[in-house]
């Protein structure tokens, strides 16, 4: 896939389904192994307005998430909920660039070249 460079990663799962969670972690151990090792990873338990369906519970979830160095929050596509927040979490986790130093040395002025008076003897 496409995550080469990433800074951060959602590896998302539906609750109502157990199958899904197992891919989530493989996911999760592709992204650890050939990742960026300082990427950000947030595990997203989707589908969260579907509670009477759950097969994979929070608990279970929360404690992968821990021992993997990811964030978890259960979310709802349908109902919105926490799908905001997860992202905030993830932009409050990110690392701050730090603006480059003023360049030290000349700089060069990309201008127009005044035309010189004609300084001859004959004119």
């Amino acid at each position: 896939m496409y995550y080469r460079g990433a800074a951060a990663a959602i590896i998302v799962y539906d609750i109502t389904n157990q199958a899904s969670f197992d891919r989530a972690k493989n996911w999760v151990q592709e992204l650890q192994s050939q990742g960026n090792a300082n990427m950000v990873m947030a595990l997203a338990g989707n589908k969260a307005d579907l509670l009477d369906s759950r097969k994979v519970e929070a608990e279970e979830a929360q404690v992968y998430a821990q021992e993997n160095g990811l964030f978890f929050m259960e979310t709802s596509a349908k109902t919105a909920a926490n799908v905001n927040d997860i992202f905030y979490e993830i932009a409050k986790r990110l690392p701050r660039v730090q603006p480059a130093p003023n360049p030290s040395g000349m700089v060069l002025m990309d201008t127009p070249a005044q035309r010189a008076a004609s300084a001859s003897c004959c004119a």
